[in-house]
């Protein structure tokens, strides 16, 4: 079954005079605009694309990947606000609509905010909200100290960085124990430093040794593998397209990569980096 508001690889069925009908392995098909397709698609190819609904309600498939998938989050950027809802960049065409009533405080044009990608059962069409609250847990919280988690910092404020830790969990960094530059909307790895008892947490960043290198150098080779041995990722990349990818900071992106290419396991390339089978 195809799933609305994620990426898939499907199997390129048949071209029509419009576009091209894409199949799953169970046979589920969605519907690729030609407008949208690359210029090289043929019969026969797997292509990776994320699925979403027109106006119409229809599926309609895209090559194009957002930044996050439905019931995660992503920073993301107000491009238009309207009487009835504003329009955040989530890295595709086609905008990601936060309703007014799906706004915790009134978005103004240009601002950066945590948003969760939400899939409405009645229409299948894809949302995003900013009351963040409903999805994120204080109670029977599953972490421990030094527990090593993934962090994503998401706004700055007089104590510090209020982060989102595993996707389920608010934390705070704070300012006096930020050594390095954080990156808004960027996840890396943070530690757990304590577990208050109304399920706020205080965490700290990871430090940067040769273990953290070593995994986030196996992290990029797994996933080059995943991705048939390339991936559109350089040094001069956006940092969320970094962490949407590979879950990891750009400046810890940058280390392995450096590490990964003077051990020749990988290429790099103007616009990805490659699998290095010579």
């Amino acid at each position: 079954m195809i799933e609305i508001g994620k990426k898939t690889a499907l199997l390129v069925a048949n071209e029509t005079k419009s576009g091209f009908n894409l199949q799953s392995d169970d046979g589920d098909e969605v519907f690729l605009p030609g407008s949208m397709a690359p210029k090289d698609l043929t019969t026969g190819q797997t292509l990776v694309v994320f699925v979403y609904t027109d106006t119409q309600g229809s599926r309609i498939a895209t090559p194009e990947i957002p930044f996050a998938e439905v019931d995660t989050f992503a920073y993301l950027k107000v491009k238009d606000v309207t009487d009835f809802g504003a329009f955040f960049d989530w890295g595709i065409s086609k905008d990601l609509l936060v309703p007014g009533n799906q706004q915790k405080v009134k978005v103004q044009l240009g601002e950066y905010h945590l948003v969760r990608i939400c899939l409405e059962p009645e229409t299948n069409r894809l949302y995003g909200t900013t009351k963040i609250g409903a999805y994120t847990e204080t109670s029977d919280v599953d972490l421990k100290e030094k527990d090593l988690v993934e962090i994503l910092p998401f706004k700055k404020t007089n104590l510090g960085i209020k982060v989102l830790i595993e996707e389920k969990y608010m934390g705070m960094l704070y300012h006096n124990e930020v050594f390095s530059k954080i990156t808004l909307g960027a996840k890396t790895k943070g530690i757990i430093k304590k577990v208050r008892p109304d399920g706020l947490i205080d965490v700290s960043l990871q430090a940067q040794g040769m273990k953290n290198l070593r995994d986030s150098s196996k992290t990029i080779l797994e996933a080059l593998e995943k991705y048939n041995g390339t991936l559109p990722l350089t040094d001069k990349s956006d940092p969320r397209d970094i962490q949407y990818f590979l879950g990891m900071s750009k400046q810890t992106f940058k280390r392995a990569i450096g590490m990964l290419y003077r051990e020749k396991k990988i290429l790099l390339k103007k616009a990805s980096i490659d699998l290095n089978n010579a």
